[in-house]
């Protein structure tokens, strides 16, 4: 008998970790695109297919509800990563309804993406069209690791046998931002606050974002893409009172955050007319440091523009 190679059958389902997921960018909504798709990174993800459906209130003797119809399906869910430089530019992109300039930074606009996402699972693909993302949220905590988690509304979900691509580009090989070396400032109109952070979150949404359905189909016909928004909030130890007085007095101006790899490559994003809201500042029990935590609120500059995103290079 040979004791080499692998053992046939030993799982109980397909794993996870033979699970990929990439994406396209369209040029029309809901159609696949050709060309390569690009891989990416994630930790995890939550898409599903929901049924709507709806029972007539008919009144009869047989002591049992009506036949159910169904009047909608929707596909959503969440692709969550660990955030490095360069991953997930595209999908920032996308939320941000711009693209990037060639000085490296992007600023909120009106441009409206949509996405092709097909996942690897199992012996076949999910394909899911008309992928929009409605809301990104970047975690800085202490404690952990820099993370990225992206929502999605899509038109349909399409269960394919044969691989949908016809190429893909490998996925970004960062190094994973850490919150102990990698996190370089938080900054109110330029200056550092007193007090050490505990976790910075910065999260992007379309507003009212939302999709269309019609009759004669049950998936998505097609997508309002709302208004973009920024928000986030900063927990930091209470050591004096200079946030809150910013807070009283109604500042506003740029909020930056900056993080950085080993490599010198990074980014800043900036809340550029930001304000403190919603302070909290409590002795919560005994034996315990203070935090002080502020929602950090997003308006519009003069003229528009909420937030900016600046990829950092190394020097020289």
């Amino acid at each position: 008998m040979a004791y080499t190679g692998t053992t046939a059958n030993y799982a109980a389902a397909a794993q996870s970790n033979a699970s990929t997921v990439s994406y396209a960018k369209e040029e029309t909504y809901a159609v696949k695109p050709g060309g390569a798709f690009q891989r990416t990174r994630f930790t995890g993800e939550s898409f599903r297919l929901n049924d709507t459906q709806q029972r007539p209130e008919e009144i009869n003797l047989l002591a049992e509800v009506s036949q159910a119809v169904t009047t909608q399906l929707s596909v959503s869910g969440t692709l969550s990563g660990a955030l490095s430089v360069g991953t997930y530019d595209d999908l920032l992109s996308g939320i941000m309804g711009a693209d990037w300039q060639e000085d490296g930074s992007i600023i909120n606009s009106n441009m409206v993406k949509t996405w092709s996402l097909l996942q690897a699972i199992g012996d076949g693909f999910f394909l899911r069209p008309g992928a929009f993302c409605t809301r990104a949220q970047l975690s800085f905590p202490q404690g952990g690791f820099a993370t990225a988690a992206f929502d999605f509304t899509c038109a349909r979900q399409e269960k394919n046998l044969a691989d949908p691509a016809e190429s893909y580009t490998p996925a970004p090989s960062g190094a994973v931002l850490d919150t102990v070396g990698n996190f370089g400032s938080f900054k109110l109109g330029g200056q550092v606050p007193v007090g050490v952070l505990r976790q910075v979150d910065i999260t992007l949404t379309r507003d009212g974002a939302d999709s269309d359905y019609g009759i004669g189909q049950a998936y998505a016909c097609g997508i309002r893409p709302g208004q973009f928004m920024a928000e986030g909030q900063v927990q930091i130890f209470f050591k004096d009172w200079s946030l809150y007085d910013r807070y009283v007095a109604g500042w506003s101006g740029a909020i930056d955050i900056e993080v950085m790899d080993a490599t010198g490559n990074g980014y800043r994003f900036t809340f550029l007319n930001g304000r403190l809201q919603n302070p909290e500042i409590n002795a919560g029990s005994r034996n315990t440091s203070i935090v002080a935590t502020f929602a950090l609120q997003g308006n519009p500059q003069t003229g528009g523009g909420t937030f900016r995103i600046t990829r950092i290079r190394p020097a020289g």
